[in-house]
């Protein structure tokens, strides 16, 4: 069996992930060739016949589209293989900014740049969006996370070449947590470098925007557990997933209005840096902007994007 695993634009965390399993990626080459993966291997151009190839990073410029579509026809299966893939990732946010001012300030605006400030003409023409990869082409899995943590992979990658049954969670965040919800009395959003969580306790509750809720799971809730609200990087819920009237931002506003019993009006005006602090994974996803009342849209526009 052959094993490619592709890069477009993300920081290879999730080809490292795939390193991560240490001593169970023994079981995994004992079973399959890994025939192809620039972060590993010295290897230019995926070979034919490839198995399962796993596609990581999104699609932002024409040489990522180039590589996807290439992919997609060499393998006889593809995985989407972290956040980026699954949803655009953090390559989305680049859609409140017009191609003009990307390139002005990563060319021209920092102190390590040329003192020339000259633009080279070799950067892959941006495509007009980032785009997650299933928007695309075709994808038979989906495995999303920032990057996925290596037990989530033990249980999907050796099944996956082996043609056994993946059961996994399909519940949210909060599911694996041991947090406990603490009383809740004069709530008011907080900024997350504003004073200290109490152990033990919601992080929801005491302020913090904590998205556990919507957030997908099978990152074993780490971020919470180590006192740092859930920032929403292993990808939205199934019921937002499924739903077309659910969303990250109305699930948030709702959730923390069942929780305090204030109008929803006025949490919302609470709610600060949406594009950062809701869309920041998800942006780039054309399921999750075509949702009617996502706010992905509106934060585009406000961006000077469209």
């Amino acid at each position: 069996m052959k094993i490619a695993i592709e890069e477009l634009a993300g920081c290879s965390g999730c080809t490292i992930a795939v390193l991560d399993l240490h001593e169970a990626i023994l079981d995994v080459i004992e079973k399959a060739d890994i025939v192809y993966s620039p972060v590993i291997m010295d290897v230019k151009t995926p070979p034919d016949d490839i198995d399962i190839a796993f596609v990581t990073g999104a699609v932002r410029n024409e040489e990522n589209q180039e590589r996807l579509k290439t992919i997609r026809k060499k393998a006889k299966t593809l995985v989407a293989l972290g956040t980026c893939a699954c949803y655009g990732g953090v390559s989305g946010l680049s859609m409140t900014h017009s191609r003009e001012d990307i390139f002005t300030e990563v060319y021209k605006g920092v102190e390590t740049t040329d003192e020339n400030g000259v633009i080279p003409d070799e950067v892959p023409e941006f495509l007009y969006r980032v785009f997650a990869v299933g928007d695309m082409v075709k994808i038979d899995y989906y495995i999303p996370g920032c990057p996925p943590k290596e037990a989530r992979l033990k249980e999907i990658i050796l099944p996956l070449i082996t043609g056994d049954k993946i059961t996994l969670s399909r519940k949210s965040v909060c599911s694996e947590c041991d947090r406990k919800m603490g009383e809740v009395t004069e709530w008011s959003l907080k900024r997350r470098h504003v004073g200290e969580p109490v152990p033990g306790e919601c992080l929801l509750s005491q302020g913090y925007l904590c998205l556990g809720p919507v957030t997908f799971c099978g990152c074993g809730a780490s971020c919470p557990k180590n006192n740092i609200p859930c920032h929403g990087c292993n990808g939205p819920s199934l019921d937002i997933i499924r739903e077309p009237c659910r969303d990250i931002y109305n699930l948030m506003v709702r959730r923390i209005a069942d929780l305090t019993d204030i109008p929803e009006k006025e949490i919302a005006k609470q709610f600060y840096d949406v594009s950062h602090t809701m869309y920041a994974f998800t942006m780039g996803s054309e399921v999750m902007e075509d949702k009617q009342i996502s706010k992905i849209r509106e934060l585009i526009s406000e961006g000077g994007k469209r």
